[in-house]
């Protein structure tokens, strides 16, 4: 090594520098690549049953650098898209009728690159027929273990019928017989208490439902004259309790994405060291080097 190299190890900045860019660089790059961007989610505001001629709000959240969103639906050539920088892009419906009904998608564009589709959402439009009734037999009020029939009954014959509980994102659907149909709930607990409707609808247009049947309210107790329980915030079936499937898509996209930001950091740690140990090793050669350029001097001298 020549003893006017200049000093190692500051030279070594500028170059970590470099790769941890261009390190991020290849992270979003990759990222970007066609059919690999997370998936978006899409929600209804204010729910996705709406009464005829109400307006709903249809919002597509996605992910930082987004720079345009799409909404489309099942069955449809068209689509309508939205340009805007921010996470969440809206998508208002001014009046709910049957050719705004169906199942809908989104999905936004980043770097040239458009995401995957969200989950489907399926937009209902009620109201559409009279309401039915909800009754509970033999009563609504029910001894915890024991068994319970919530029958949801029309003036017309409907295909199918539809039972909802009061804070449950799940619905639960059978068919009609003659002017009604039987959800049969067995074995009751606490999770069962609360306020029931239900709909109907017929098999030909299976997002336009009726109007929704006066609340019931199922009230469960204990064969002790204790107060009644409270009510549980377990899921009705346990169909209800299973994870959701966008979320476990974006769960699955966070654990790649953190897998990819370690290796990166593993990369750059490498090369710290590797550049730390370097500087070392040159700085501990630059005495001795010193000192061998002295001493053609010294012998000249003598």
């Amino acid at each position: 090594m020549s003893p006017f190299s200049p000093e190692p190890g500051p030279t070594m900045f500028p170059s970590v520098v470099t790769l941890l860019v261009f390190g991020l660089w290849l992270s979003q790059q990759i990222r970007a690549q066609e059919g690999t961007l997370p998936s978006p989610t899409l929600q209804a505001d204010p729910g996705p049953l709406i009464p005829l001629k109400k307006p709903v709000t249809l919002r597509c959240q996605g992910f930082p650098g987004a720079e345009r969103y799409r909404l489309r639906k099942e069955g449809s050539s068209q689509y309508r898209d939205v340009a805007t920088t921010r996470r969440e892009a809206e998508f208002p419906i001014l009046s709910m009728v049957p050719n705004t009904t169906g199942s809908y998608q989104c999905l936004y564009k980043s770097q040239s690159h458009w995401s995957q589709p969200s989950e489907p959402l399926q937009l209902v439009m009620t109201d559409w027929y009279d309401k039915p009734s909800l009754s509970a037999l033999p009563g609504p009020e029910v001894f915890l273990g024991n068994n319970v029939t919530l029958r949801c009954q029309s003036q017309k014959w409907f295909e199918n019928y539809v039972l909802h509980k009061e804070g449950e994102a799940e619905y639960t659907q059978n068919e009609g017989k003659w002017y009604h149909s039987d959800f049969h709930l067995s074995e009751v607990t606490a999770a069962h208490q609360g306020s029931y409707r239900c709909y109907n609808f017929h098999i030909d247009t299976v997002y336009q439902w009726s109007a929704p049947s006066d609340p019931l309210e199922l009230r469960i107790r204990v064969a002790t004259d204790d107060p009644e329980l409270p009510v549980s915030s377990k899921p009705l079936t346990p169909a209800n309790s299973t994870v959701n499937a966008a979320a476990q898509n974006y769960t699955l996209g966070n654990l790649i994405r953190l897998g990819l930001a370690g290796l990166v950091l593993v990369v750059l740690g490498i090369l710290l060291v590797e550049a730390r140990w370097s500087r070392r090793g040159a700085l501990r050669s630059w005495p001795e080097v010193t000192a061998q350029a002295a001493i053609p001097g010294q012998r000249a001298r003598q």
